[in-house]
């Protein structure tokens, strides 16, 4: 996923709900001229920005990264609804294929793990890079999450407390509870599989 295609799923959000550009800028204390060159694709995005504007669009974070854009995430999906799949729908995602959002300046980088949006959970794949980390946003709703480390070390901050995780470890917790993820490996990236119900990262 490049910045030019990111923002052009931002446009294209941002019309769907009738809000301008200069709205959009008030509403994530960014500036217009900066909505406006993220939207032509001729400035990068941070992490924490893209959160921000995700919120304000009332659409996943993984939105920008997922094969077709989707609009907001219902908050209940009902069991006909979550069965039914399109015509010529492949449920595989090939691993040279996933969809993918790095964020070099704050070392890190998400992979989604499942073909779309609409359904009742996502699965993204995470690294960071040693040294690095990022602070949790409020989500728009309340959510579970599980998390399995792949490889290195992982602090998972949360209210109660953190907690270091480390190859093969699980943890599981309520959304709301998160407030950091940080790679604690001194020499090797921290990996790790995520997977949140419903979709709101």
């Amino acid at each position: 996923m490049t910045y030019e295609e990111i923002g052009q799923r931002i446009k294209k959000r941002r019309l769907e709900m009738d809000i301008t550009a200069r709205e959009l800028a008030r509403r994530t204390d960014l500036s217009a001229s900066f909505i406006s060159q993220l939207e032509r694709g001729k400035t990068k995005v941070s992490l924490e920005s893209l959160r921000t504007i995700a919120e304000q669009l009332d659409v996943s974070f993984l939105t920008f990264l997922s094969e077709e854009p989707c609009g907001p995430v219902p908050e209940t999906l009902s069991a006909a609804n979550s069965g039914r799949r399109p015509e010529g729908y492949d449920p595989v995602v090939r691993a040279d294929a996933r969809p993918k959002l790095t964020f070099p300046d704050s070392g890190v980088s998400y992979e989604l793990l499942t073909r779309d949006l609409s359904r009742s959970m996502e699965a993204m794949y995470g690294r960071l890079s040693p040294g690095t980390g990022n602070i949790a946003r409020r989500l728009r709703m309340p959510t579970e999450e599980f998390i399995y480390v792949i490889s290195g070390s992982l602090l998972v901050g949360l209210k109660l407390g953190d907690h270091t995780l480390h190859a093969g470890d699980t943890i599981y917790f309520e959304g709301e509870e998160l407030v950091q993820l940080v790679c604690a490996s001194e020499d090797e990236d921290a990996v790790w599989l995520s997977v949140i119900t419903p979709p709101a990262f």
